[in-house]
Formats: C-alpha cells, sequence, structure tokens
C-alpha cells in the first residue's frame, strides 16, 4: 500500500515490493502467485480502509459522501481507479460498496435491474472524473496551464459559427478541478432523482 501511494499502482510489481521488503522476487512469489493477485489484494486491503456513509442518510446525501470518499481515495492511490475500470469491483471491500449501493437505490423504490445499471453508470463517472484528475496532478510544475491549447483554439474560432463555445468558453476557463467535480457530481444526482422520482411514480 506504501507502494501504490508513493507511485501507483501500475507501478506496483513482484520486484518492487522484493526491492522494499529487501527480499528476492522468489521469496514473494512464496505468498502471492502473481502481479494480478498482489495487485487484487492491495486494491482490497485499500478499500476496506474507505468508511460507508452512515445508513440513515438518505440516497442522494449517501451516494454524494461516498463519491467524495471514493475520490479522497482513489487520488491518494493512483491507479486503484484504473484497476475497477478494468477489472470491475472484483475486490471483496468493492463488492461490498456495489452491494450497499445497489440496496439503497432499491429501498428508494428503484427496480434491482435499473439500480444495477445506476450503480454502473454512476461508479464509471466517478472513477473516471478521478483518473482524469490523476493525469493533471502528475503534470510537471513547468507544464502548460490545464487545456491551456484548447482555449486558445476555441478563442480563435469565429462567435458566430460557434456560438456555444463562445457563451460557454469564459465559464470553463474560471472553472476549478474541485468546482468541476461537484457540478458533475450534482448533475449525475439530478439524473439518480429523477430515476427514483419515475420509479415512485409506476
Amino acid at each position: 500500500m506504501d507502494l501504490v501511494r508513493e507511485q501507483g499502482l501500475r507501478a506496483l510489481s513482484m520486484r518492487s515490493l522484493a526491492e522494499r521488503l529487501g527480499a528476492t522476487p522468489m521469496a514473494v512469489y512464496k505468498h502471492v502467485a502473481n502481479r494480478d493477485e498482489l495487485a487484487l489484494r492491495v486494491v482490497e486491503e485499500i478499500f476496506a480502509t474507505l468508511a460507508l456513509p452512515e445508513d440513515r442518510l438518505e440516497p442522494l446525501a449517501w451516494l454524494r459522501e461516498l463519491a467524495r470518499r471514493v475520490r479522497v481515495l482513489g487520488l491518494a492511490n493512483r491507479g486503484v481507479m484504473d484497476f475497477l475500470l478494468e477489472e470491475g469491483p472484483i475486490a471483496g471491500a468493492t463488492l461490498v460498496i456495489l452491494d450497499r449501493t445497489v440496496r439503497k437505490l432499491h429501498d428508494a423504490g428503484v427496480p434491482w435491474k435499473e439500480a444495477g445499471a445506476l450503480h454502473n453508470t454512476f461508479f464509471s463517472w466517478l472513477a473516471g472524473a478521478v483518473r482524469r484528475q490523476e493525469q493533471w496532478d502528475a503534470r510537471g510544475s513547468d507544464a502548460p496551464a490545464l487545456f491551456q491549447r484548447f482555449f486558445e483554439a476555441a478563442a480563435a474560432l469565429p462567435p458566430g459559427a460557434f456560438p456555444g463555445i463562445a457563451h460557454t468558453l469564459p465559464h470553463m476557463r474560471a472553472t476549478s478541478i474541485e468546482a468541476e467535480f461537484e457540478a458533475s457530481l450534482k448533475f449525475m444526482l439530478e439524473g439518480i432523482q429523477r430515476r427514483i422520482e419515475a420509479s415512485r411514480g409506476r
């Protein structure tokens, strides 16, 4: 877990772990079958540290708090969201999150099948948002400002031909990573609220 916090999950290998332990890679293989098992065990331990929100919270408040906690965990452990996007929630602790999320939505009136689909959509967005910030955070201090080339290209467009860009560009420039996350989280939760209301109206 220390290695993942320092270097990211993709850099974790049997060799890097052995070097940290002052052992040989073959010694590590006596305890872990391969790198895939090692990564799974680490992801399990990382997500086991996540405290789920209090169950008394309403579904949207519960999801909002869960998203914020998962984001903090993901940013502190680079690469774990890539693992979840590629492998799915196969670690025990991530399966608990899936189960609790689906049950929370179902208890709010959403059918099981749709609750599962909402979970998948919500966590795919969340993993992507965390992954995107990881890439931003990894940029060197001498790197150009975020989206500088996009802003330059968009500003050069004739406003009459691209009115959507012309109207939204000033707002895009002013948005911070934190504000963008909170805005997109709000959009996700509003969509889920509409699905809950539609399910209750059936």
